[in-house]
């Protein structure tokens, strides 16, 4: 009975939302450890399914663990780079102002502008929006003190769960962009997909836009009466309020202190990125320079701006490191996964499978089933494409789906589950101080929504992308 009435209060979908957190925060490990369990069970379908030796499997596992080293770094620097240029004193700045805009007494505003900006910086950089989001976060809730504060949590977060991996970080279309990436040296793929194939096609951009206003929409949508508002008071939001830890110049400077504070290096540092990345677009157009290298190389220039000084710059990268050990330690479990998958015939097999469980026309809405489903266990889009590719492009190829038509369905599917899974929500729960449980309920119907949506997409996605 007291279920029944808990279900009515709060409405079904927000109800299974917060079962399903209840369940994830009992029953699932951290990622590193889910990595491990995944390269076992893999290890053994190897034996079983691919025919693989025990000492063969481990072979191709040892073969496989050091091939994304490079991959690795550059998502890596993808991390740093952008909290660098989040935490920048521009950044901050531009914080302060844009949360003074809502109109205070109307808190559907101020949901509103935090939705946009987790939308837009999400379609920028999934890690840029993480680190804004959760450094923007009180700047609103000090200003908009009758928002709800539930609310403009979800709404920090909505990014990361519906347009950024149809944005210009997405994982998946900018590896088989990127020159020399996995793909092509293990001979999955045969030639380098440009962005203008992925990214860039009216299909996806118009999927992005619709996307990104469902969201924003839906999470307007749900701002509660005044009454029920969970509001914070103004100790509370102050409270809530990230020092930064950006480097100050100091008054008094010895000759070494003045050339490491000297500007000049990041002018001259930055230039020479920007000219170097104009003339190869002007080479090879945007489409194909957009590559995960150009893509660090653009953050590394505007991190260097945004600073200025060479110090300040250097002391924000140290401090965004710290959030890149995740990526370190898990990628060379995933690179061994992959190893697994190409050096034996448990790739051929699976490939099989999902070819003959499929049609062309029924094939993009399988993967973004899978994909969406993988991507709660393993919330990582970079991960999860290092394991899929190996078995979802050949099995395109064998029904008559494009490279590019498999990679975005891969890409929905990524961006769908991670409004359910609370890993990448850690850095704006950790700053207002909630546990994923407190919002799952506005997230749980936002992924509602997306995955109606992006079904619908998917029946009409050209199959030659």
């Amino acid at each position: 009975m007291r279920n029944r009435r808990r279900k009515a209060e709060i409405g079904v979908l927000a109800w299974c939302g917060l079962a399903l957190t209840r369940w994830t925060e009992r029953w699932v490990p951290d990622s590193w450890v889910i990595a491990v369990m995944l390269t076992l069970v893999v290890a053994c379908l190897a034996v079983v399914v691919g025919g693989a030796s025990v000492s063969a499997a481990l072979d191709a596992w040892r073969r496989g663990l050091w091939t994304l080293l490079a991959l690795t770094m550059q998502f890596t620097l993808m991390m740093v780079l952008a909290y660098a240029c989040a935490v920048s004193p521009p950044v901050t700045r531009l914080f302060g102002w844009l949360a003074s805009r809502p109109d205070p007494l109307r808190p559907r505003q101020a949901v509103l502008l935090m939705a946009v900006v987790s939308t837009v910086t999400a379609w920028l950089n999934w890690a840029f929006s993480l680190v804004v989001t959760a450094t923007f976060l009180p700047f609103v809730v000090r200003a908009n003190p009758r928002a709800d504060f539930r609310l403009l949590v979800a709404s920090a977060y909505l990014g990361l769960g519906t347009v950024w991996h149809a944005g210009l970080s997405g994982s998946a279309p900018l590896i088989i962009a990127t020159p020399e990436n996995f793909l092509i040296a293990s001979g999955i793929l045969s030639e380098l997909i440009p962005t203008t194939r992925t990214l860039f096609t009216p299909f996806n951009l118009v999927y992005a836009f619709s996307a990104a206003v469902i969201g924003v929409s839906v999470v307007v949508a749900l701002v509660p009466p005044a009454d029920r508002a969970v509001c914070l008071t103004d100790e509370q939001a102050t409270r809530l309020m990230i020092t930064s830890s950006t480097a100050m110049r100091p008054a008094t400077m010895l000759p070494a202190d003045r050339l490491d504070w000297w500007p000049g290096w990041s002018l001259i540092v930055s230039g020479a990125m920007l000219l170097s990345f104009l003339v190869q677009v002007r080479q090879v157009g945007l489409g194909s320079a957009w590559t995960i290298d150009n893509y660090n190389l653009l953050f590394f220039a505007c991190g260097l701006v945004l600073h200025w000084y060479p110090k300040s710059f250097l002391q924000a990268c140290a401090d965004g490191v710290r959030n890149t050990w995740g990526i370190v330690i898990q990628y060379p479990l995933y690179a061994g996964i992959f190893g697994l998958m190409t050096y034996t015939d448990l790739g051929k097999e699976l490939t099989a499978l999902f070819v003959s469980v499929s049609t062309p026309r029924l094939f993009p809405v399988v993967v973004y089933i899978y994909s969406a489903g993988l991507n709660y266990f393993i919330p990582s889009g970079g991960s999860k494409w290092i394991v899929e590719a190996s078995y979802l492009i050949p099995a395109g190829h064998a029904l008559g789906v494009s490279v590019p038509t498999v990679t975005l369905s891969y890409a929905y599917g990524d961006m769908t589950t991670n409004l359910l899974q609370p890993f990448w929500a850690i850095p704006i729960l950790t700053v207002a101080g909630l546990r994923f449980g407190d919002i799952m309920g506005y997230c749980f119907i936002v992924s509602a929504f997306m995955f109606v949506f992006t079904l619908l997409a998917l029946c009409v996605i050209p199959l030659q992308l």
